[in-house]
């Protein structure tokens, strides 16, 4: 389904396709897509929340509104400034410290951390628990 707004100083073509949600509240940036503030459109069914389970929108959308994939984004694992454990693995050698996450990343992305013991900046993938794998 697509639908063409004019918005002042242009157009802008919307796009939203079949499986969208509807939200039923405002929800914030930054909140989780959750059966209690999303419903579903007509025709479909309850799979579809399957392809938001655990993702967050990155605007407010208002109720009424559909949630798309493209205004949803991976919950973040890791914000900024956070302290969060930093790892170096190379085979059966692990090494562990701390570190000052300097952005806001979720899982398989790519943060960059503040060693906190020797003050030098490092990037790294976070991993599930929310620790930093550095290569």
């Amino acid at each position: 389904m697509s639908a063409l707004v004019a918005l002042g100083l242009g157009a802008v073509a919307v796009l939203a396709d079949a499986s969208s949600l509807v939200a039923a509240e405002v929800i914030r940036a930054g909140d989780g897509v959750t059966v209690a503030n999303a419903e579903l459109r007509d025709g479909d069914g309850p799979e579809v929340y399957d392809l938001y389970a655990g993702r967050e929108v990155r605007r407010t959308v208002y109720a009424g509104q559909p949630i798309t994939l493209d205004n949803t984004r991976s919950a973040r694992l890791v914000t900024r400034n956070q302290v969060v454990t930093i790892k170096f693995i190379s085979g059966p050698l692990v090494i562990s410290t701390s570190g000052r996450a300097m952005g806001d990343a979720a899982l398989n992305e790519t943060v960059s951390v503040l060693n906190l013991q020797s003050r030098q900046m490092v990037q790294g993938v976070v991993k599930t628990d929310g620790w930093v794998l550095v290569q």
